[in-house]
């Protein structure tokens, strides 16, 4: 056995004993340590199996993550002991009971995203056709969005494109909150049509994983039993859609083998690549230093808006390594390691693990704010052995603050409203 299935053998025992533990904690799959370590276990297990050709991993670059997923599942022992009066305190402008929000809001936002989906049709269409044809239209449209995202240019970006997908998830996963009307399946098609549109798989995953969590909560059905009865129909769906996708929107043509082949090398080389980009990163940490901050991008993005300090954005795409294959993501860790160190990415994680399971308390009781919130931080726990997905999610919280402040306003405050009760009241006093 080499020293490299050493390593991975011991990292897969000390991950196994986690996943066990932290499942103990709160029997529910839906617990973000859970979740976080589960994760790690799948990826360790697909490289043990060495389905495919992939660069040896040190043990110290093991350690680092076995360290950090320890620290993530201290912090969220640590949010155990929050006292239960803070997890019931609820900001008064957001309703937290299963209360619909205005159908007035509901009925824009709908409008709006039927509206905006030709649009979205129409962008994308006319993206593909700077390519010169060739390949299908997601192809051809994805190529153009990756060469336009390569060149830094935000603003040559679609503005429908880059703005629908995001709008519309957070659309349904705001009205899965409340009730599953007929109104709720509309968004939600849009959405799935949208995702598809936007030629990504991220989208799809947060849309999915987001209602999955939400109808896990609702049903109160949260142990492994349970979850994996729900979750099969889910996840099969998902899987599939990843799967036909890379046959609609991948270029195909450049890779060799059969159907059987190009499927399970695009979607293993996903599960097993970053970590070994990982690795080249903790062994040659000088060759990939940066210039500006990635874990802290939205808060000094804020900042330089405000003329605070100045700030640079990062490539929107990270430069490659060979795994030995083309690897250009390098799990939760790789920003963490560089910019921090060690000892900060550790605190890091126990301090995100610490609010990530005090949103789950929270949402485990039932608030609607806060169920929408966990739904959509499911994303970047269930991608920490790809990519730091922890910091994009500003837009999140003020589309949801600005969706239940609105739906909270009194209805005398929308004209019609008003005009309608002014004509009630004038009735009963007649």
């Amino acid at each position: 056995m080499s020293s490299f299935d050493l390593y991975l053998d011991l990292a897969l025992i000390f991950f196994l004993l986690l996943v066990v533990l932290n499942y103990r904690v709160h029997r529910s799959v839906l617990y973000p340590p859970f979740i976080f370590c589960a994760m790690w276990l799948l990826d360790l297990v697909v490289i043990r199996s060495h389905f495919i050709e992939l660069d040896p991993i040190h043990g110290n670059t093991l350690a680092i993550v076995a360290a950090g997923a320890a620290s993530f599942s201290v912090g969220g022992l640590l949010a155990g002991f929050a006292p239960r009066e803070w997890l019931s305190i609820h900001i008064r402008l957001v309703p937290t009971k299963a209360k619909r929000t205005s159908d007035f809001l509901r009925n824009t936002l709908m409008i709006v995203l039927l509206c905006g989906l030709p649009i979205l049709f129409l962008q994308t269409l006319q993206l593909s056709k700077l390519g010169g044809g060739g390949s299908s239209i997601l192809t051809q449209a994805r190529v153009e969005l990756i060469v336009i995202t390569q060149s830094g240019e935000l603003r040559d970006q679609p503005f429908v494109l880059n703005y629908f997908p995001p709008i519309a998830i957070f659309t349904s996963l705001l009205f899965a909150t409340g009730k599953k009307d007929w109104k709720f399946w509309v968004v939600t098609v849009v959405s799935f049509i949208g995702c598809i549109l936007s030629t990504g798989r991220g989208g799809l995953l947060v849309l999915i994983a987001g209602l999955s969590a939400i109808s896990l909560l609702q049903r109160k059905q949260e142990s492994l039993r349970g979850a994996i009865k729900f979750l099969r129909f889910p996840i099969a769906f998902f899987v599939a859609l990843f799967i036909g996708l890379i046959f609609i929107d991948k270029n195909t043509a450049d890779m060799t083998g059969g159907i059987a082949e190009i499927v399970s090398n695009s979607t293993i080389s996903y599960i097993v690549g970053p970590l070994a980009g990982l690795d080249s990163v903790v062994q040659n940490p000088s060759h990939f230093t940066t210039t500006t901050s990635h874990t802290f991008q939205s808060f000094l993005k804020i900042a330089g808006a405000l003329h605070i300090t100045t700030y640079t954005m990062p490539p929107m795409i990270d430069s490659y390594v060979f795994v030995p294959f083309p690897m250009n993501v390098y799990t939760v860790f790789k920003f963490y390691f560089l910019e921090l160190g060690i000892v900060g990415t550790l605190a890091l994680l126990l301090f995100i693990g610490l609010l990530h399971c005090l949103l789950y308390l929270k949402a485990s009781r039932g608030g609607r704010f806060s169920t929408y919130l966990f739904a959509n931080f499911m994303y970047p726990v269930l991608l920490v052995t790809y990519d730091d997905q922890y910091g994009l999610y500003l837009r999140v919280i003020a589309f949801g603050l600005v969706y239940f402040i609105l739906g909270s306003v009194p209805f005398r405050l929308f004209p019609a409203n008003w005009q309608r009760k002014q004509y009630r009241a004038a009735m009963v006093r007649s």
